[in-house]
């Protein structure tokens, strides 16, 4: 079973923060420390935190402000930057020890006053996890599956039914025994295995939403 995780707006009916950095222009100019091309998505131009790779922490911000919202959350993100708590990042790391990348910063209010010590996770896992046959989407230009309105009909597939069920499937066995992961070929995510999920669900976590995935 797979589910594909994002951050709620609201926890309890209020507001959930969304967070700037206190020094401007820092979160573009992150990279991956490996750049190596393996035919997904590219690395550049804002990707480098879903890319499922180790990033070089030279640009990543020591200290986030609040731009809107009161609560903060044991999960969030923004500016594609994904931030936890420590009981979020004792989850992960209980399921997945020494994979993911853990980087402390805090969360300050006005006159940069402390409101919570917080840490970016950068998901480590880099699969090409979906599933070929069963998924109806498009495998543009062999790097990215896009719906084929997206696309001119010229880079089709010659095979390709056009009446068929929009579907994006994941394989079970092409996942293994990783449990949080990017797929190469998405510029969504990031994933997670069921026993990650149940683990993070049994913990009560806030600001989790958790959509189950088909998976063969």
């Amino acid at each position: 079973m797979v589910y594909a995780l994002s951050n709620k707006i609201q926890v309890d009916g209020k507001r959930v923060v969304s967070l700037e950095p206190v020094k401007t222009n820092e979160i573009i100019q992150i990279e991956v420390e490996d750049s190596s091309p393996d035919g997904g998505l590219y690395f550049g131009h804002g990707r480098a935190l879903i890319s499922g790779r180790r990033i070089k922490t030279d640009h990543i911000p020591q200290q986030m402000k609040i731009d809107v919202g009161t609560v903060i959350p044991d999960y969030g993100s923004s500016h594609y930057l994904k931030f936890v708590s420590d009981r979020f990042k004792s989850v992960v790391e209980a399921v997945e020890p020494g994979v993911h990348q853990f980087i402390p910063f805090q969360i300050v209010g006005a006159h940069k006053a402390l409101l919570a010590d917080m840490w970016f996770m950068v998901v480590c896992n880099r699969l090409d996890s979906v599933d070929r046959e069963h998924t109806t989407l498009v495998l543009y230009r062999g790097r990215d599956w896009v719906p084929h309105q997206d696309i001119s009909r010229e880079e089709w597939p010659s095979d390709f039914n056009p009446n068929r069920e929009p579907r994006f499937v994941f394989n079970l066995s092409q996942i293994g025994d990783h449990h949080l992961w990017y797929d190469k070929h998405s510029g969504y995510g990031p994933y997670l295995s069921d026993a990650l999920a149940d683990a993070l669900t049994a913990g009560d976590l806030t600001g989790i939403n958790l959509v189950k995935q088909e998976a063969v």
